[in-house]
């Protein structure tokens, strides 16, 4: 299938925006780049934010300053996030981040040799299911050989959900896209139970799929329905993975590394993007060799949607 046939659509459709110059809940009309059939409409879901990235939205977003554990060579910087010409840009650049205080990890960050970028929505703005939506772009696979782009949900709190109330859980959703892998996409879920730690999740099973879909470093829309019963990963429309609870809960065995029942991610969590690269212990495995990235690198992304999901509508936005 040719994917680059899929693309460069551009639509007019009225949509809700809380990312437009002026009051939010305003009613705009403007183009909108998608794929060949996108309505932005979906049964069940009600648009809550359409961000078209025209400036840095402060009401919904905040800049990262931690890194990914011991597994990133970056530090999230401001210096990592751009908007340029209505994209949002996240950026590696070779430059020396002096060891700091992260608010983000509460906890103190030695140097790093690169700085990197990630957004996060505000910890006032969670999401518990819905629909988020991206159309993004990876690096130019000629210059960009060893590196990490996403959209994600992530918790690592306390459940404040019976019976399970008072359990710290990790629980995220990811699109993930690699160096290594240009052609593909990582769509994965990971859940744990007090703890930190990544490996430490894997009883819970490892859920990434590496799922061929055509150039990730031309612009793609990937879509992430969370469901209270399922989880569905979309690539310009199309439906290619589907995670529900009854692949994750045991019965009548468990799956490949797993040793206990995974639930369906069930807390309210916040959405991330972020972009960096990996150490050299990890490259070989995920995120791709480095050995032939330009820095500075970056990944972009065009507009971003989220959707309550209306059984579960969500509060403070």
């Amino acid at each position: 299938m040719k994917f680059s046939s899929l693309l460069g659509v551009v639509f007019s459709i009225t949509l809700w925006s809380c990312s437009s110059q002026s009051t939010a809940n305003k009613s705009v009309s403007a183009p909108l780049i998608a794929y060949p059939k996108y309505t932005g409409a979906y049964d069940g879901f009600s648009l809550v934010l359409d961000e078209r990235f025209d400036h840095f939205n402060e009401a919904v977003w905040k800049k990262g300053d931690g890194a990914v554990g011991g597994e990133s060579i970056c530090r999230f910087h401001d210096k990592g996030i751009r908007i340029v010409d209505g994209l949002l840009e996240l950026v590696v650049i070779e430059e020396l981040v002096q060891a700091s205080w992260s608010t983000d990890h509460q906890q103190h960050k030695g140097d790093y040799k690169f700085l990197c970028g990630e957004l996060r929505t505000h910890p006032d703005k969670k999401v518990r299911y819905g629909r988020i939506e991206t159309r993004m772009k990876a690096p130019d696979r000629n210059s960009a050989s060893g590196y990490i782009s996403s959209l994600f949900t992530y918790t690592n709190d306390f459940d404040r959900n019976a019976p399970k109330a008072g359990v710290q859980e990790w629980e995220e959703i990811d699109v993930e896209l690699e160096g290594g892998r240009p052609d593909k996409f990582q769509a994965n879920l990971i859940y744990g139970m007090n703890t930190w730690e990544w490996w430490r999740t894997r009883e819970y099973g490892a859920w990434e799929d590496k799922i061929i879909v055509g150039p990730v470093d031309e612009w793609r829309v990937f879509a992430i329905e969370w469901l209270p019963d399922a989880i569905r990963w979309y690539v310009d429309g199309k439906l290619v993975k589907t995670l529900a609870q009854d692949d994750l809960d045991c019965q009548p065995e468990c799956q490949q590394s797993q040793k206990q029942a995974t639930p369906i991610p069930d807390n309210e969590s916040s959405i991330f993007m972020n972009f960096w690269i990996p150490n050299d212990v990890i490259q070989d495995a995920f995120g791709g060799n480095k050995r032939d990235n330009v820095y500075p690198m970056k990944t972009q992304y065009d507009w971003f949607r989220y959707y309550q999901l209306d059984s579960h509508p969500v509060k403070g936005w």
